[in-house]
């Protein structure tokens, strides 16, 4: 079952069988974990929404239907989430910034764990990968998923489309504009 597709072991949780919902969460659990880092910017928020991810995920088994790949509709819950907690932030605050007033990440992104070792990362220093971080939660939340779908995830313009609810024409435009905006920013920092 170990070399199982997503689809066959989301097919054998529907059958009841136990062993196949344990690898689906460790086939996904790092890689969920390293998108909802920098998408929600906040490690325990990620953590938190990384379980409701995999709770809905086991809730809505019976309704699943693999008429596209398993991660994209996991990471369309998982994204769908961290935007609902993003907004309920926000509400709180009284704030139309994607950081909010008086956010921790805001205030400090040094706060933000790598969520994975990555070799440009490492060789670009821990200078540069804050500001990057710092960037990332700048950007608007549809062109941060896009950016982390497509560059961390390596999902398609399809894929993320599929995520996003969009079309597969705006997601490129979406990720042309954010790849834009981070060189700017990151000129700015001079890295």
């Amino acid at each position: 079952m170990v070399g199982a597709t997503d689809e066959e072991l989301m097919r054998a949780v529907q059958a009841g069988d136990e062993a196949a919902f344990p690898l689906l969460y460790r086939r996904y659990e790092r890689r969920l974990l390293a998108f909802l880092v920098p998408y929600v910017g906040d490690l325990a928020l990620a953590e938190d929404l990384l379980q409701e991810t995999f709770l809905r995920v086991f809730r809505q088994r019976a309704s699943y239907e693999p008429r596209g790949a398993f991660r994209t509709w996991l990471f369309a819950i998982a994204r769908n989430l961290a935007l609902d907690q993003l907004r309920h932030r926000r509400s709180l605050r009284g704030s139309t910034s994607p950081l909010g007033e008086g956010s921790p990440v805001g205030e400090d992104p040094e706060r933000l764990p790598d969520p994975a070792p990555d070799p440009l990362g490492v060789l670009a220093g821990r200078e540069a990968a804050t500001a990057l971080r710092a960037a990332l939660l700048e950007l608007p939340e549809e062109d941060r998923a896009v950016i982390l779908l497509s560059r961390l995830e390596g999902l398609r313009y399809r894929e993320i489309a599929e995520i996003l609810g969009s079309t597969e024409g705006a997601v490129k435009v979406r990720a042309h504009r954010a790849l834009l905006t981070l060189r700017k920013r990151l000129r700015r920092e001079n890295l």
